[in-house]
This record gives C-alpha cells, sequence and structure tokens, in this order.
C-alpha cells in the first residue's frame, strides 16, 4: 500500500507501519537478572510442582480427625518448622505445634490455625470445628509440574521474573533486542556543551528519542549528528541499514532545498514507514 500524500490519521500511520513489520526470531539465553523488559521467545513450562509438598497454611498445630472426636485437649508431640519437618514418630492422641510453610506430618488430616486453639495443663484444647484439609496447601495447588507457567510472547517484570526464581528457572530464553539506530540530520545542529555557532541550535530531539527507546528495552545505536550532504546522509542510511532493525532519523523531511533525508531511505534499501509530515 503507497502511503498518500498530505496528514494522516494516527491509526492509518499505525497500521501501514505494521504491515509492514516483519517480528524477531533470533533469540539469545539470559540470566534472570538480565532478563527485565525481555519478552519470552517460547512457552515457560513449570519443572516442578508449587509448592513441592503439603505444607501448612498457618502457624497452629497439626491434627488428625480421629484424636479429635473426643473432644479432649492433645498433648504436643512435637515441632515441625518450615524446612525443618517433623519426622519422629506421632503417637495417637497428640498434635505436632506447626508454623507456617512447615511441610505437614505424614497422616495430617488438617492444621488448626492457633488463634482457634486454647493451651491447658493437658495440653491443646480446640475451640472451633476442624474440617479435613483446612489450612493445607496442597503439592502443585499454585503451579503443577509441567504447566505452562508464561506463553511465548510474555514481557517479563518484576511480577514475573520471582515467579521463575521460584521454579529454580536460572535462565530464560528470550526474543533478541530490537536493535534501533539513530540520527539527526542538519547542519544547524550542535552538541550539548559545544559552543553555538551563527544560526545554530543544540540537538535534542536525537536526546529524547535515545531515551524513549531505552525506556522501551531496545538496543540504541547512536550515530550522532549528520550534515546536510547528500553523500554522507547516503552513507548514514547504509550503515544504519546493516547495522539495526529499525532506523529512526531526524531533520530533514520537509520542502525545504537541504531536506534531503526523505529521499535515501529506499535508495539505501528500506522502506520509509512515516515521516513529519505524513
Amino acid at each position: 500500500m503507497d502511503f498518500t500524500a498530505g496528514l494522516m490519521p494516527l491509526d492509518t500511520a499505525l497500521a501501514q507501519m505494521l504491515d509492514r513489520i516483519t517480528p524477531l526470531n533470533a533469540t539469545e539465553t539470559v540470566p534472570l537478572l538480565q532478563a527485565f523488559s525481555r519478552v519470552t521467545a517460547h512457552d515457560i513450562v513449570s519443572p516442578l510442582d508449587v509448592p513441592g509438598f503439603d505444607n501448612a497454611a498457618m502457624d497452629g498445630y497439626a491434627v488428625r480427625l480421629n484424636d479429635l472426636r473426643d473432644g479432649a485437649a492433645l498433648p504436643v508431640a512435637g515441632k515441625a518448622f518450615a524446612g525443618q519437618p517433623f519426622n519422629d514418630a506421632w503417637p495417637s492422641g497428640t498434635c505436632i505445634r506447626i508454623m507456617t510453610g512447615a511441610p505437614v506430618p505424614e497422616g495430617c488430616d488438617a492444621v488448626v490455625m492457633q488463634e482457634e486453639t486454647e493451651q491447658t495443663e493437658a495440653g491443646v484444647r480446640f475451640i472451633a470445628p476442624v474440617k479435613a484439609g483446612q489450612h493445607i496447601r496442597r503439592r502443585g495447588e499454585d503451579i503443577a509440574h509441567g504447566a505452562v507457567v508464561f506463553p511465548a510472547g510474555t514481557p517479563l517484570t518484576v511480577a514475573e521474573l520471582p515467579v521463575l526464581a521460584s521454579l529454580g528457572i536460572a535462565e530464560v530464553e528470550v526474543v533478541r533486542k530490537v536493535r534501533v539506530a539513530v540520527f539527526s540530520t542538519g547542519d544547524e545542529l550542535q552538541l550539548p556543551g559545544q559552543p553555538l555557532g551563527d544560526g545554530q541550535i543544540y540537538d535534542t530531539n536525537r536526546l529524547a528519542v535515545h531515551l524513549m527507546l531505552q525506556q522501551l528495552g531496545y538496543e540504541v545505536i547512536n550515530l550522532g549528528i549528520i550534515p546536510d550532504d547528500p553523500a554522507k546522509l547516503r552513507d548514514a542510511f547504509i550503515d544504519a541499514d546493516q547495522q539495526a532493525d529499525v532506523v529512526i532519523s531526524s531533520g530533514g523531511v520537509s520542502v525545504g532545498e537541504a531536506d534531503y533525508t526523505k529521499n535515501y531511505p529506499r535508495r539505501a534499501g528500506g522502506d520509509r514507514l512515516l515521516e513529519a509530515g505524513d
């Protein structure tokens, strides 16, 4: 589709640009700390169950329902902590003191939070009804082994990356960063920090574009300021096209006698997507 002369609605410009874009398919594998703002190249599948074992969701007491039938207080036979499970024999008619995250002892039917208990000389008395399975997080309840955690094309942020860490995943395959070459054109431009000559202004557009691209997570190739010289402009476009997936230039697209930029993208083998005035 050819571009029409004159002004163009934003939606039309975006649609025509997207029609001409080919998605990247090159990938690379990076550690989690370098994966922020990157995009997953493939579905990420969980290598394990989360949680990896039945565990207590509350601080309280692990119990067997049969031991609660007569309503008697139960002595505490041991303790279970996160990282320190109770592995001893569990006598009948007793309970196990358990902390949040600790594996539940074998045979445990429920966990009773401590707020629903009373301490007595005979042991722990349970003052609220107890249901089978209460306050127990079952193995694989959050994420099952083999489940797709994040599909291909997912941006990785502070929400997703800790999840991958919780699965023991240290590296992730992501789509290669988009490489964008940026340059400004015009004899009137000067770098900040340098003295201005007659009729010159400081180059600010390139800085703004560079920062926006960095914020989006792209790899920026900054080619500086190109003078109003047709040969140097052509060389700049060829150089940029060889290094980058996208080329953004600022300046030289109006109808002035020194506005050469608009003539060179196609000559350099590129495809002009949008220019000022479209």
